[in-house]
C-alpha cells in the first residue's frame, strides 16, 4: 500500500470514528428547578428569562451539594441550580451533573 493510500485510509477512519460525537454538545444552564420526578426521569428548570428546559435525569446524574456528592433526592423544586447537560440531536436532553447553588431564599448551601 502506498503512503498516499495509507494516509487516505487513516483520514477516512478518523472521520468515521469522530462523526457520531460531532452532534453532541455539552452546555450549561443556570436556573430554578420547577419540578423533579426521578421516577419519570424528568427535571424541568426555568431560567430567569422565562425559558424552560426539560432534562432527563437518572441515578448516574451527578448531584453536588455542599461540596459533596449527593443523590437526586436532595434536589427540590425552587432550588437554584447549575446543570451541565448533553444535547443530542433527535434525543432527550440528558443532565450530566447538577450543582445546587441555593434554596428558595437564595442562600447558598
Amino acid at each position: 500500500m502506498s503512503a498516499g493510500r495509507a494516509a487516505l485510509a487513516l483520514l477516512a477512519a478518523l472521520g468515521l470514528w469522530t462523526a457520531p460525537a460531532a452532534g453532541h454538545e455539552e452546555r450549561l444552564l443556570v436556573g430554578r428547578v420547577e419540578t423533579i420526578d426521578p421516577a419519570r426521569r424528568l427535571m424541568v428548570v426555568s431560567k430567569a428569562d422565562g425559558e424552560r428546559r426539560r432534562l432527563e435525569v437518572n441515578p448516574e446524574t451527578e448531584v453536588i451539594a455542599c461540596r459533596t456528592r449527593a443523590g437526586l433526592t436532595v434536589v427540590r423544586a425552587g432550588e437554584l441550580v447549575r446543570v451541565k447537560y448533553l444535547e443530542k440531536p433527535g434525543n432527550a436532553t440528558e443532565a450530566q451533573s447538577i450543582l445546587l447553588l441555593g434554596g428558595l431564599d437564595g442562600r447558598a448551601r
